[in-house]
């Protein structure tokens, strides 16, 4: 995208058109003054943004366009540590449905996703998995204008760098032409299209699979999928095997033992007592290492997991998210 003009003084007519533009309209001036001052933040941090290489019209755009949402901090200062139990989640997360239009979006897509696969090394199996629970097969990838959402928070100041950072990451997107300002939506923290990669995540790891120039997680299931597998594979995939399993253990066993970051070989957990869920022996690979991991409030089910759920964590740290997507990459491959 090409610059209206280099230098600092175009900017700065910016700012000023922006100003006036403002101070001539109450109604747009009382929604952007929820917060005091947040013009003048805005204004201080497109300075910034010019000196990481936006150009002007990235600059004008995001100022002529920006608009203060409270319902985000809202969102942000209401998130609850927790809503539901394991179970509640799995079932809300996992229904049989889902599984039934898992395996039809598999069957549908499956030549792109073994295109995908024999590239990024990655079982697509996985790569649906991670696409129905994040965007429900990118029918909901949220409403919200990303830049405007991400300028919220990084003005409300509670995570103010990072989501500063977020935004200038966003700005860059914009900058790159891989999207439109306004065909920016994602959620209310300013995860993006049918991945929901934050800014910094599409940056370093989405691809432009169906080589068009563009890397598009919107609306381009090349773009997609690729993006997803590339994020795993970058991370550290081993596509020759899987996630784990629900296990089962004996009695007495030391309950100390059940933490991710304790690693032992299969062969070493078989020793202490730990079946599969259906009483039969576990795998015999010797190169594999594996953790046992329990949800908080169900200590019923107690899973064995190896260093592809770990990587699924690196996607998000929720034990819920990694195993939600375990199982439901079984209800494929079943």
């Amino acid at each position: 995208m090409g610059s209206i003009q280099s230098g600092s003084f175009v900017s700065k007519i910016f700012y000023f058109i922006f100003v006036i533009l403002f101070a001539g309209n109450a109604a747009a001036a009382e929604k952007l003054f929820d917060k005091s001052h947040f013009r003048g933040w805005l204004v201080e941090f497109t300075k910034k943004a010019e000196k990481q290489g936006i150009s002007d019209e990235t600059i004008y755009d995001f100022l002529s366009n920006a608009e203060f949402l409270p319902k985000v901090i809202k969102f942000d200062q209401k998130q609850p540590y927790k809503t539901k139990t394991f179970d509640q989640y799995i079932q809300n997360i996992v229904p049989d449905y889902r599984i039934s239009q898992a395996k039809k979006k598999y069957r549908q897509n499956k030549k792109l996703l073994d295109k995908v696969s024999a590239k990024y090394q990655v079982q697509p199996r996985f790569i649906v998995a991670l696409w129905a629970i994040e965007s429900n097969f990118g029918t909901n990838m949220g409403s919200y204008d990303v830049v405007n959402s991400l300028a919220t928070l990084a003005y409300e100041g509670r995570r103010a760098e990072f989501f500063e950072a977020e935004l200038i990451n966003a700005l860059k997107i914009i900058d790159q032409g891989h999207i439109t300002r306004k065909a920016m939506k994602g959620s209310w923290a300013g995860a993006m299209g049918q991945t929901q990669f934050m800014p910094s995540s599409f940056l370093e790891l989405a691809v432009d699979h169906n080589n068009d120039g563009k890397r598009d997680i919107w609306q381009t299931k090349a773009d997609v999928f690729g993006s997803i597998a590339n994020y795993l594979s970058k991370r550290g995939w081993d596509n020759k095997t899987t996630w784990g399993r629900e296990v089962k253990l004996p009695k007495k066993f030391d309950l100390s033992l059940i933490d991710k970051n304790i690693e032992k070989s299969l062969k070493a957990w078989q020793n202490l007592g730990i079946k599969k869920i259906n009483g039969g022996k576990l795998p015999r690979r010797s190169d594999l290492t594996a953790s046992l991991i329990r949800p908080e409030d169900d200590k019923n089910k107690t899973y064995l997991v190896y260093s592809n759920y770990k990587t699924v964590l690196k996607w998000n740290r929720s034990l819920y998210f990694a195993t939600a997507v375990g199982i439901l990459s079984d209800g494929i491959a079943n």
